[in-house]
């Protein structure tokens, strides 16, 4: 299902979770999240792209005020950064999380 380039690197998003992460993000804060699900800090980028997934790129935000968000960890929604429910859709998915 996922074209592989190698061994090591993927073209696709692997999805890190289940369900997705509620997190409280800070007015004004530059936030990085991962989008090809190798970091080993979800939903926050530490830069395993490079190495795993160098063709998909974290998302960067600064949220305006202070709130608590639920962050994708599909790594399918629409809706980058946040959840929008795809993995509610994607059942294909489920392999990945055995």
């Amino acid at each position: 299902m996922f074209k592989r380039i190698n061994r090591l690197q993927t073209t696709q998003p692997v999805p890190a979770a289940r369900l997705p992460y509620r997190v409280k993000l800070t007015a004004g804060k530059l936030y990085a999240w991962c989008a090809c699900g190798h970091s080993k800090k979800q939903p926050f980028c530490d830069g395993a792209h490079a190495s795993k997934a160098p063709g998909i790129k974290p998302v960067r935000f600064t949220p305006d005020k202070d709130k608590a968000v639920l962050l994708c960890a599909c790594k399918q929604t629409k809706n980058q950064p946040y959840c929008d429910g795809s993995h509610l859709k994607h059942t294909h998915l489920e392999k990945h999380y055995r």
